[in-house]
């Protein structure tokens, strides 16, 4: 029995291991794009220091919290999402919080209330729309969560919000959502990004 515990603890150290190298590696060639855009020195800095950042933050999460190879997944599929969002850049204000906190979050299990804040450029809306045809967010969890949503309106700026139903999730739990918001004009789509926040269960 300690056999096939020690086994199973060693090959996912191995996984986590492989993960965080392959987070650290990769985010170099998001930030090769970045410095391929040639950007305004501020916001070149911002996109370079966000990937920083998010590799720092979700290879901290992989080592703590990545106890089975289900949660390493979530945890660097989320890294990897926040990354290319960084490295496309957000045109327009675009927030996700949970309790005031915002990319990386903590929560009890329950109903857990995602507060979306977004403001257009110029005379332009924005609105929580679709992420993908036919899917409107991308939600990763180790437990069995619900989204709950109304239909969205534009408007110059918003402060939204949806709701994840925890209710049967457990302490160590992790979810990853991903949200996307659009900027219109004259009702027409002229930019749209996805941001996600990962959350664990305490």
């Amino acid at each position: 029995m300690f056999g096939i515990d020690n086994e199973r603890a060693s090959k996912i150290d191995d996984y986590k291991l492989t993960c965080i190298q392959f987070i650290e590696s990769i985010s170099n060639d998001y930030k090769d794009w970045v410095y391929r855009y040639n950007l305004p020195e501020e916001e070149h800095n911002f996109r370079i220091g966000m990937i920083d950042y998010v590799v720092k933050t979700t290879n901290s999460w992989i080592a703590k919290y990545g106890d089975t190879i289900r949660k390493i997944d979530i945890i660097k599929d989320d890294g990897l999402s926040k990354m290319a969002g960084f490295t496309a850049g957000y045109p327009f204000k675009f927030h996700i919080y949970v309790n005031d906190q915002e990319l990386y979050a903590i929560h009890n299990a329950g109903k857990i209330r995602l507060d979306i804040v977004a403001e257009a450029r110029d005379d332009r809306k924005v609105r929580v729309t679709s992420l993908r045809r036919g899917e409107f967010a991308s939600l990763l969890s180790s437990a069995e969560v619900r989204l709950e949503y109304d239909t969205f309106c534009a408007s110059k700026t918003i402060h939204d919000h949806l709701t994840l139903d925890a209710t049967n999730a457990k302490p160590s739990d992790i979810i990853s959502i991903t949200l996307a918001v659009e900027e219109l004009s004259n009702d027409l789509q002229i930019d749209k990004r996805g941001l996600s926040v990962i959350i664990r269960i305490v």
